[in-house]
């Protein structure tokens, strides 16, 4: 479940107020705009650029968990074919408009109507809105990092409105619990007399 937030009210380690981008004399076209003011995140998480710019200023590595660890907005995961939905909500902030992409993956536009249009980029999101993603084809069968975000890159996703989704392969693990879930069943039904 993801909660998109395009006007939280952050504070910095000394207790002052996160600023995106400061209110001055310009108010022409160059100049901040009020609706794209206060820090954007998912679930009162952000990651913004200009953290991980500091700690490491090659813009090329600014999405890598590599470079930077993993951000601090919800990681995601599933494994590799696993059915997927996304939740999807704006309960509150800016009534501007935002979208929300998720990178290598589509999904209907109309969860319940198989003809509706393929889409990986969900528009129109505003306050109130709600929203339930179901990955066409599951999880991509290929492991690895997708980037979700919103499509406002200068605002929204500089500021930290973006984080990972992470498709993990099918090893051990996953063999194990879904051994242990068959077996879970199988003793339960057993125990209960249920064929």
């Amino acid at each position: 479940m993801l909660f998109a937030h395009n006007g939280i009210r952050l504070l910095d380690k000394d207790g002052d107020l996160i600023k995106t981008s400061e209110q001055g004399e310009d108010t022409g076209h160059g100049g901040g705009d009020h609706e794209d003011t206060g820090e954007k995140g998912f679930n009162y998480r952000s990651e913004r650029f200009f953290n991980r710019l500091e700690r490491d200023p090659a813009i090329s590595k600014i999405f890598s968990s590599k470079a930077h660890g993993d951000p601090a907005t919800p990681l995601l995961e599933a494994y590799a074919g696993e059915r997927v939905i996304i939740r999807y909500l704006m309960p509150a902030d800016k009534p501007r408009n935002i979208s929300f992409a998720l990178h290598g993956h589509n999904w209907l536009a109309q969860p319940d109507d198989p003809f509706s249009r393929r889409i990986s980029v969900q528009g129109a999101v505003s306050v109130g809105g709600v929203y339930n993603i179901e990955l066409e084809d599951s999880a991509s069968r290929y492991p690895g990092d997708y980037l979700y975000r919103s499509g406002s890159l200068r605002w929204d996703v500089e500021s930290g409105m973006w984080g990972i989704f992470r498709v993990v392969k099918k090893g051990i693990v996953y063999r194990c619990r879904c051994a242990c879930r068959t077996l879970g069943s199988l003793w339960k039904r057993k125990r209960h007399g249920k064929k």
